[in-house]
């Protein structure tokens, strides 16, 4: 299914407001933290007030373009705040974003890792949080049956009716790490592993429908919306990461269930396998799979 895909750079800010009212079926995004990375024209040390008007912006356009049964997934993490480094609980704050703008949290999700460096005067930090948030309570696209992983026991399976488990709402997937990026060319400090978002857009949007990212980096929410047949919509400030997600969109951005659809023989589809995993290579994570990666339920 050929798809479009717009990176747009500017203000994100200002370019939602370009965006129709209740156009797009779900916005997933990771916004800058406020710890100093170096991004490059986004400052990310700016006084916290001015950071949580940023995220507010940011949510009350999200809401205005969200269809009626639209979503919002926004990862915030627990973070070193202020002269002593007092740990500042960032998804608690996104969570009073969210309820001043009418949004309702479905599930604050647990995403787990072991790739990060160990601290000596606390415990180390092992997770992330993805906020989910719904305009309607009571009317959501949720797909479950496309996101169910494999059963640990036959208990399991007795207990769930037999077409695989709810992933649950704590999951592991390993950072990007500065080897990986390394592998694929990329210089954005911040990378979402692409099974991860490709969970996302699988379980709260349908082929065809239109995802945004307002914070887009290195293009791995639009990578996930080509390789599932979703049209895409990015915002970056900064210019010098377009190439990198183009780069992305005309390499990882290929690999979908239509490379082996079009084989004509088992050499062919033999070909073509080798080819996705030699791809699949340069990531680390545990729960890279050939099923996350094609989109395929």
């Amino acid at each position: 299914m050929k798809v479009k895909i717009d990176y747009r750079i500017g203000d994100c800010r200002d370019l939602l407001k370009e965006i129709p009212n209740e156009s797009v079926r779900l916005v997933v995004t990771s916004p800058p933290y406020n710890i100093g990375k170096p991004y490059g024209n986004y400052k990310d040390k700016i006084p916290l007030n001015e950071w949580q008007e940023l995220i507010s912006d940011v949510t009350k356009e999200v809401r205005r373009i969200l269809t009626p049964d639209g979503s919002f997934f926004l990862n915030l993490s627990p973070v070193p705040f202020g002269k002593g480094k007092e740990i500042l609980p960032m998804p608690f704050l996104g969570y009073e974003i969210f309820k001043s703008n009418n949004l309702y949290l479905r599930n604050m999700i647990t995403w787990t890792f072991n790739n990060m460096q160990n601290c000596t005067n606390r415990l180390s930090g092992r997770y992330e949080n993805i906020l989910w948030g719904v305009k309607d309570i009571n009317n959501y696209i949720f797909n479950l049956d496309d996101i169910r992983i494999p059963y640990i026991t036959k208990k399991d399976k007795r207990l769930e009716g037999g077409i695989g488990r709810n992933p649950t709402d704590v999951w592991y997937f390993d950072r990007v790490n500065n080897m990986t990026k390394n592998k694929l060319g990329l210089t954005h400090p911040t990378v979402y592993p692409l099974p991860m978002i490709i969970r996302i857009l699988k379980m709260s949007s349908n082929l065809g429908d239109t995802i945004l990212d307002p914070f887009a980096g290195s293009g791995t929410s639009l990578v996930a919306a080509k390789i599932l047949g979703r049209n895409a919509i990015g915002f970056e400030l900064d210019d010098k990461y377009k190439e990198e997600c183009e780069r992305r969109l005309n390499t990882e951005g290929n690999i979908s269930a239509s490379v082996f659809n079009e084989c004509r023989n088992d050499e062919e589809k033999k070909q073509a396998f080798l080819n996705v995993i030699s791809h699949l290579s340069k990531y680390d994570s545990r729960q890279l799979t050939l099923e996350n990666i094609m989109g395929q339920n």
